[in-house]
């Protein structure tokens, strides 16, 4: 074999390594540029529904980021503190989407998440004519009814003082500053104790009530109390025999006292 055919066999394999050569880091480059790999979270463990996300179901993991959808929350601060869909479970090992986490005043039954032990809320139809000024949630007002007695005589007086307003929404569920609402009030939920339900029940299908809201000081650590010496609460204990069960209750601590 002469010279310059070693010299050919020797260029062309020079030539051929450095072609591999470019060949694999052509591939490695775009190896990289497709996983893009980022930085996120999982879920630690399966999360129930309508729960609040702690910093403890988190796990954080790097993955490609062509896996990941548009949706995809890859920011801890954007999950921790959000809560679960009240009928989604996130699954152990799940990205974070934005369609599965919630601030809690966006999820369908928030209004009860505000009541207190011993609450219940009570859904009253209304308008603009019954809420005697504007009513937003969080709220104090007292609660006026009428009633027409069987001879055609008015019964009217404060039943409740000081309920607590804890949404108002329109007519299809929205809150009156949604912007796909009507923002016009159809209904206002209250809270209420439990054992008054029945007779704020009976006063609402027998006649009108109004919500009114003062610019007196509320007592914000007692809530709806009934108003026991108002003419519509005598005539609603006597016509459909209700009665005030705490002010029965301190009647007879001071009695045995």
């Amino acid at each position: 074999m002469n010279k310059e055919t070693i010299l050919k066999i020797l260029g062309i394999a020079v030539s051929g390594c450095v072609l591999a050569a470019l060949f694999f880091a052509a591939v490695e480059l775009r190896s990289e540029q497709k996983l893009r790999l980022t930085k996120t979270y999982l879920a630690a463990r399966d999360i129930p529904p309508r729960t609040r996300i702690q910093e403890e179901d988190l796990v954080e993991a790097e993955i490609a980021g062509d896996y990941l959808l548009d949706q995809a929350v890859c920011e801890k601060e954007q999950i921790v503190g959000k809560y679960t869909e009240i009928q989604g479970m996130i699954p152990a090992g799940s990205v974070f989407y934005r369609r599965m986490l919630k601030d809690l005043k966006d999820l369908p039954d928030y209004p009860t998440a505000q009541l207190r032990k011993g609450q219940s809320a009570y859904s009253l139809e209304t308008d603009l004519a019954k809420l005697g000024g504007t009513v937003i949630p969080g709220q104090r007002v007292d609660l006026f009814a009428t009633i027409v007695d069987r001879d055609g005589s008015l019964i009217t007086g404060c039943l409740f003082e000081n309920v607590r307003v804890i949404a108002v929404k329109d007519h299809n569920g929205f809150d009156l500053d949604d912007p796909e609402g009507t923002g016009t009030p159809y209904l206002a939920i209250l809270a209420v104790r439990s054992e008054d339900m029945e007779m704020l029940s009976a006063c609402d299908e027998a006649g009108e009530i109004r919500l009114f809201s003062s610019s007196r000081s509320y007592d914000q650590s007692s809530e709806a109390s009934i108003v026991s010496d108002s003419p519509i609460y005598s005539y609603l204990s006597r016509q459909k025999g209700f009665n005030d069960s705490s002010s029965s209750e301190t009647e007879l601590q001071r009695e045995t006292s």
